[in-house]
């Protein structure tokens, strides 16, 4: 699915000239309907899932449907968007630490640098 962005002026007049239009052209989705049109745009873009058993704190739960109600989305989503950005950056840490130890191996560069620190 590529993404496209969608100007209210793409619409005809007509679709905004009621609110029996609008909703005529554009309805609200929720509960299963909603979970089942998330599920089918996760398998088009070819997202896969896997399904575990966790025991997580009472509280972190809580804490994290809590704000899921807020944001009106799920809680599971809001873990895992947790969990991706922890993996996330323990990956970008890694890269970093990767690259200065290559540029401290790099005497060119060790050189370069001793002369623009004199300068």
């Amino acid at each position: 699915m590529s993404k496209k962005e969608i100007d209210l002026d793409d619409y005809q007049d007509e679709v905004f000239a009621s609110e029996e239009a609008f909703f005529k052209r554009f309805r609200v989705v929720e509960g299963d309907e909603l979970v089942e049109l998330k599920q089918r745009i996760a398998k088009a873009r070819g997202e896969k899932k896997s399904r575990v058993t966790i025991y997580l704190d009472r509280d972190i739960i809580s804490k994290f449907k809590e704000t899921a109600e807020k944001e009106k989305i799920g809680y599971q989503t809001l873990i895992n968007d947790a969990l991706r950005q922890l993996v996330d950056n323990g990956n970008k840490k890694k890269e970093k630490q990767s690259l200065k130890d290559d540029l401290l191996k790099d005497k060119k560069f060790l050189r370069k640098l001793k002369a623009a620190l004199a300068a």
